[in-house]
């Protein structure tokens, strides 16, 4: 059904000629969309929809319409960083159109998980970010709703540890006060390895899944990427220097100064949600498990002087 409804909205939309001539293939779109890969003539582009209620085991809602702010961070992030992201090909009646990424590209994570560390995609990861960081007032001015942030970001992830871990009420309180008062940057909300789409072979790569941008705290977009890689060591102990070291790359490129402290409370939250949130990392067996939710933790209560110290109680 989904496939013939994309078929249809494409040739009312002028991008196809007919319905029959079109290829549609679903792809992997995490929990929180349709994602589908649409070949025809003079046509190769993903096609993604927004789900209302995610495909997750408890019940998750969230509101379809950020489709749209999707579309529109997608041209506002390629304006700042061309080449960054994929092209935007149209935006209407709840469907967004983009460019296709090459068959041979693959997601960070994919390389991550496998023990391959580019030290090259997290610099210029980092790089893109300090860009995208560095957009002008004029800019966030229609990404300040922070709707979708909140269903898919903050309620499923901040409050969710909060609930379940009450003796951290304090730190999480003060991340969640931090985060509503620090001064806005373009926050992509989902800035992780999975999101980033990566030539093996050369030095392309793509930040896609723009959903929950907004304007909001700086340390967010780091903190996701700093936490995913300590999950990643976590999973992969030998390779845990070399994720460190990613880390440390990614955040060498930020020209924006950042509250320490918050990136480390963000950092926390970020690992002790993907143990004990909604949307728990599938890749960390129960040792990983335990040892992730005692990091996360540890983040939280006893701080280190910088986040990338957090490598040094993995040993």
């Amino acid at each position: 059904m989904i496939p013939g409804m994309i078929a249809e909205h494409l040739v009312a939309r002028g991008l196809a000629g007919s319905t029959a001539e079109l290829d549609i293939r679903p792809l992997a779109g995490g929990v929180s969309n349709d994602v589908f890969a649409v070949t025809g003539p003079g046509l190769d582009v993903v096609v993604k929809r927004a789900l209302g209620r995610l495909r997750v085991a408890e019940t998750w809602l969230a509101d379809p319409g950020r489709i749209d702010t999707e579309g529109r961070a997608l041209r506002l992030a390629g304006h700042i960083a061309p080449g960054a992201v994929p092209e935007v090909i149209d935006l209407a009646d709840g469907y967004l159109v983009i460019a296709r990424a090459p068959e041979r590209w693959h997601t960070w994570k994919d390389e991550l998980l496998a023990g391959t560390v580019r030290i090259d995609v997290a610099r210029a990861l980092g790089r893109a970010l300090d860009q995208w960081q560095r957009a002008g007032a004029e800019a966030l001015r229609e990404f300040t709703d922070r709707t979708a942030f909140t269903q898919l970001r903050v309620d499923p992830f901040h409050r969710v540890i909060r609930d379940r871990h009450p003796d951290l009420a304090g730190p999480i309180d003060t991340t969640l006060a931090v985060m509503a008062e620090t001064p806005p940057r373009l926050v992509h909300g989902d800035y992780t390895p999975k999101n980033v789409l990566v030539d093996p072979s050369g030095d392309g790569l793509w930040m896609i899944d723009w959903e929950v941008a907004h304007a909001g705290d700086p340390t967010f977009d780091p903190a996701w990427t700093v936490g995913h890689l300590l999950l990643k060591s976590l999973h992969r102990p030998a390779s845990a220097r070399h994720y460190a070291a990613a880390a440390r790359e990614f955040l060498d490129a930020l020209t924006t100064p950042l509250d320490q402290a918050q990136l480390i409370r963000q950092t926390g939250c970020l690992v002790l949600a993907r143990v004990d949130g909604k949307s728990p990392a599938d890749y960390l067996d129960d040792h990983a498990r335990a040892r992730a939710r005692a990091l996360g933790r540890r983040l939280l209560l006893d701080p280190p002087a910088v986040v990338t110290d957090a490598w040094k109680d993995l040993r």
